[in-house]
């Protein structure tokens, strides 16, 4: 499958994504509970297929004076329309952006078993288990009993397919396994665990092209 340099997948698409801080108590987390991938000048407001990943890692807007609001979990539940700004793209983002070229995609959503912004593992799952002390029931995660109708209208889709991307951190095998449990139609690399499925955006770019050869197998298989 082409390896599309980053350089040139940004001349095709846009990112767009919605940032908040999350209020647990006293301590404010950093949040992104939405990414959307557009192709420029696109007139789509539907996705052609979802993407689920772990969590936005270090994801950031492109206004570096941009200064998200702030919520509690109830305000942010409330939430009847999110701000959604342009965003800088990762290395995970050009991977869907080369599956989107592949496929003739316009646009793609992602979203996250997790909101929190972290790009370093091990201070992701330190950050998840200092959440955790202050509120158990995970507001920040998509699967939380009150976002429900947020999950249900982020996964609609032209193909009602979702890619699983989420790799495998034993925090979050609630809210994967909750999800897995939703009948949706997965595509995906499985690994040991049966609700665990390989990273889009591995380490060696060999290891990029494996997943994209395989998914997009998959894609074509469920067409």
């Amino acid at each position: 499958m082409n390896f599309i340099p980053a350089k040139e997948l940004k001349e095709s698409f846009d990112v767009y994504g919605h940032f908040y801080n999350l209020r647990l108590s006293n301590s404010i987390f950093k949040c992104r509970s939405i990414l959307e991938i557009k192709r420029k000048k696109t007139e789509d407001t539907i996705a052609d297929i979802i993407v689920i990943m772990i969590n936005p890692g270090s994801s950031a807007p492109i206004d570096t004076l941009y200064t998200p609001l702030t919520y509690s979990p109830k305000q942010y539940f409330k939430l009847k329309q999110k701000e959604i700004i342009p965003t800088k793209p990762d290395n995970a983002q050009y991977q869907i952006m080369r599956l989107m070229e592949k496929n003739k995609w316009n646009f793609v959503r992602i979203i996250n078993l997790s909101d929190l912004r972290n790009g370093n593992s091990n201070k992701f799952k330190s950050e998840f288990k200092n959440a955790a002390e202050i509120d158990q029931n995970h507001p920040h995660c998509i699967t939380h009993k009150d976002r429900k109708k947020e999950l249900v209208t982020a996964i609609k889709s032209k193909s009602n397919k979702v890619i699983a991307a989420w790799g495998n951190i034993a925090e979050l095998h609630d809210s994967a396994n909750k999800l897995s449990s939703m009948n949706l139609e997965i595509i995906g690399l499985r690994k040991a665990h049966k609700h665990e499925y390989r990273y889009a955006s591995p380490y060696l770019k060999k290891q990029k092209i494996e997943w994209l050869t395989e998914i997009q197998k998959q894609i074509e298989k469920s067409d």
